[in-house]
């Protein structure tokens, strides 16, 4: 319910499925951000005549979902799902939440009930939020006690094998580096610095304090935004990525830093081995906003900045070349080490085992 589009790690275990003649149907509707904004207690004073029709779209489309669950074997969601929490399904039936990030540094799901921008309680519970899961894949053995929490189940249905993403981002796409390249060739020339600031429901990303502190005729800024986000930079000392065009991860391939925040970006930059730099400029509101799981300053010493004007002591790491590789190598080993190019082929042993 996140796009109308497949997402990337359902179209690699389509590969697979058609590989083994296994037959699969796939339906892919976005919801009102306006229904997904009140799930969530976002900050949004209404909902639009655009956003009730798309509403009403999905409330029929609910009905095919049905129709395809019943005569399912195996189910596979990355995100909730009405009809698969809400219902009761045939016994045999198996149903796999594929979470569409390999890690959660800010709470969610159930975790974030009772935070001002978290899960709304009463609409958790009517809705059945994350419920009837056989199992729920993490990305490590660190993160799956959170994803137990946010997702109310025992921790023995968490299995810590990664998302086929992950092999997506491990495996060499020499023919994506040159589309980006052809694209923008000023790209080759200069250090690579991606800004990409996660979603905020008061919508500040402080993308003009990044834009200043840079100086673009040494480095090339790149910006990419949340999928929530629909803002667009059109200057000519920044790149601003078309996400319909490029995938953020294959825009992460020719990055030498990346600057984000509280983004499970920060776990597929771990795993291309990107210089990390987190600036968290709202740390002690996002943290009483959202929550967090993580200490960032205690698990990324020296690479974590939390005031508005700290993105140019980011900028003075980068120039002096002082950055903390012990730091960052240890929260690297201990959140994306065991990852190793094979989670897809994983998700299809659950699923043949499901099946048969």
């Amino acid at each position: 319910r996140q796009s109308n589009e497949v997402p990337l790690n359902f179209k690699m275990l389509i590969e697979e499925l058609d590989k083994r003649n296994i037959k699969y149907s796939i339906i892919c509707k976005k919801v009102s951000t306006g229904i997904n904004a009140m799930i969530r207690n976002e900050k949004k004073k209404r909902v639009s005549l655009k956003e009730i029709k798309l509403g009403v779209e999905y409330y029929f489309n609910l009905y095919s979902q049905m129709k395809q669950i019943a005569s399912s074997k195996v189910i596979i969601i990355d995100g909730y799902n009405i009809v698969v929490s809400v219902l009761k399904h045939k016994k045999n039936t198996k149903i796999i939440q594929l979470w569409h990030a390999l890690g959660a540094i800010k709470k969610f799901g159930y975790q974030s009930i009772g935070y001002e921008d978290g899960i709304n309680k009463k609409i958790a519970i009517a809705l059945c939020m994350h419920k009837n899961y056989d199992y729920v894949i993490s990305g490590s053995k660190e993160m799956n006690l959170f994803f137990a929490h946010a997702f109310d189940v025992p921790i023995e249905k968490v299995k810590d094998i990664g998302t086929p993403s992950a092999d997506y981002l491990l495996k060499e796409n020499k023919s994506m580096v040159k589309k980006l390249f052809d694209k923008y060739p000023q790209l080759k020339k200069k250090t690579n610095i991606l800004y990409s600031p996660t979603f905020r429901s008061d919508g500040t990303d402080n993308i003009e304090e990044v834009i200043s502190a840079i100086d673009t005729e040494k480095y090339n800024l790149i910006i990419t935004f949340h999928p929530k986000n629909n803002n667009y930079i059109n200057k000519t000392n920044v790149i601003c990525i078309n996400r319909e065009e490029f995938l953020t991860y294959d825009v992460l391939r020719v990055m030498d830093y990346v600057i984000t925040d509280y983004s499970a970006l920060t776990m597929d930059a771990c795993l291309l081995n990107k210089k990390l730099l987190l600036y968290v400029y709202d740390y002690e509101k996002y943290e009483k906003e959202n929550g967090l799981n993580i200490d960032l300053f205690k698990e990324l010493k020296n690479c974590v900045y939390k005031n508005i004007l700290s993105i140019k002591d980011i900028i003075k790491i980068i120039d002096n070349n002082q950055y903390d590789i012990t730091s960052y190598n240890a929260f690297r080993k201990k959140y994306i080490s065991q990852l190793d190019g094979n989670s897809t082929q994983k998700m299809m042993k659950l699923i043949e085992e499901a099946l048969w």
